[in-house]
């Protein structure tokens, strides 16, 4: 069992320039840990860029502000490499505080979680053995003089801010993905002059901070994911009646947990863990076309599905730093959160003994620090600055309605939604889209192509053919 992970004065600058090669260039940023504490102590923030191809461009760079809270950014850099957007400009990639190599602490949080996560614990152990676990982080952080008021969406905006005077880049693109967005979205506000264009890949309105909204996003992306099998003739008569049949499976998982090796080791898997790994499927429409046959392997206690399914879930919970993602959570989500109308949406929801622990966790994530947003930090931003909003129609945690209602308040803003796709996802269509945006920031871009994603691949057969 875990929680749910869905993925603010005066300064000194320290650039160490190191040339790994002509092509990329490292480095690391000294800043404030909390710019309101004038004898704050400093953190050190690492980055490359990757020049861009061609060497004799001059087109303004692009910066990738990545998801989490609490995701590693450093690790992308195979990723942007051969990236086409690389060919005539800059990529920068730095982790931002508290994660990757940017002075991240407790890193093996997410590992102690997933342990937790295989043993046979009810909620009430689970709870305690969890906070056990943060006690012991913030015991760390206190002998260590961290100063958790400074892990916050504002700080991380201001970090990306002195970057860019540092590197001396006159304006850059910003690119973000999930929270990365509503990182950029706070960039927009605060720092507007060093932008030149914004494009964000599943947007997390800053006014979003509704944790209650989390399960409806949820339940509205199984929903879909149900509709959209009920509406194929083969994964119909392959797979009938799928919410009723995952209702009862996560009662039976309630009741009587699963026990099964993982890694030669005992894994207890209870309905909220099964529903944690069909949460994850959500995220990727290679994925979702697994999930119906996932559901039959709970069934039948088909081993192989969950193994490969926890194979993958395991690193995805390690690359998040937990103190990070529950620093940023208590101090913007949980101010505009009312825990009444949290419980109300579990209470309504169609799979709620999977969700049994989110309150409780909920409230863990509250006691982790007493620092609490400004009503700011729950205001739409307003801006002119060109942005392009991506969605993907099935998308669990940034659904496509959050881009729409922050395209309101973008004078030059442009939505684009991607049929059978989710929060994660990339495609030539995508890419030309993003480049023929940045190029060109004040036109919008053609994005037919966006409607013509091939359908949700069902896996007909079983989870790993």
């Amino acid at each position: 069992m875990r929680p749910f992970l869905f993925i603010f004065f005066a300064f000194s600058l320290l650039s160490c320039y190191q040339m790994s090669s002509d092509s990329i260039v490292e480095g690391t940023l000294e800043v404030p840990e909390n710019r309101n504490d004038p004898n704050s102590r400093s953190l050190f923030l690492k980055y490359k860029v990757l020049k861009a191809l061609s060497p004799d461009s001059l087109k303004a760079p692009i910066v990738y502000l990545q998801g989490g809270p609490g995701g590693a950014t450093l690790i992308m850099e195979k990723y942007f490499l051969e990236h086409p957007l690389r060919k005539d400009r800059d990529i920068v990639l730095m982790d931002q505080r508290g994660t990757g190599e940017s002075s991240a602490i407790c890193t093996d949080l997410g590992q102690s979680v997933f342990e937790l996560m295989r043993q046979n614990l009810n909620l009430t152990e689970n709870v305690k053995a969890t906070q056990a676990l943060l006690a012991s982080c913030k015991k760390y952080a206190e002998n260590n003089n961290v100063d958790l008021a400074g892990y916050n969406s504002r700080e991380n905006a201001a970090d990306f801010e002195d970057l860019r005077k540092s590197l001396g880049y006159e304006a850059w693109n910003i690119h973000g993905s999930s929270y990365g967005t509503r990182l950029g979205l706070t960039f927009m506000r605060d720092f507007p002059g060093g932008i030149r264009s914004a494009v964000f890949a599943g947007v997390l309105p800053i006014e979003s901070g509704d944790l209650a909204s989390k399960v409806l996003n949820i339940e509205r992306s199984l929903d879909l994911v149900f509709e959209n099998c009920t509406s194929n003739p083969n994964c119909h008569s392959r797979f009938p009646d799928l919410k009723n049949r995952l209702k009862t499976v996560l009662t039976t998982l309630d009741e009587t947990p699963w026990h099964l090796k993982y890694k030669g080791n005992d894994f207890v898997l209870n309905a909220h863990d099964a529903f944690s790994l069909i949460i994850l499927q959500l995220y990727d429409r290679r994925t979702i076309g697994q999930i119906p046959s996932f559901i039959e392997a709970l069934e039948n206690k088909d081993t192989k599905p969950i193994v490969h399914s926890l194979q993958g879930y395991e690193p995805f919970i390690g690359m998040v730093n937990i103190a990070m993602h529950y620093s940023v959570m208590a101090y913007e989500e949980f101010p505009f959160s009312p825990m009444e109308k949290i419980d109300e949406a579990i209470k309504n929801a169609h799979f709620k003994n999977a969700y049994a622990s989110t309150l409780p966790f909920y409230e863990i994530i509250a006691d982790w620090h007493p620092y609490r947003a400004a009503p700011i930090e729950n205001e739409a931003v307003v801006s002119d600055i060109p942005t392009l909003l991506i969605s993907g129609e099935f998308d669990p945690a940034t659904p496509p309605f959050d881009a729409l209602s922050t395209q309101k308040h973008l004078v030059n803003g442009y939505a684009v939604v991607f049929e059978n796709e989710s929060h994660h996802f990339s495609n030539p269509c995508l890419t030309q889209i993003i480049t023929d945006f940045i190029d060109s920031p004040f036109q919008k871009p053609n994005m037919d192509c966006s409607s013509k994603v091939a359908p949700i691949p069902w896996d007909l057969e079983r989870q790993n053919p």
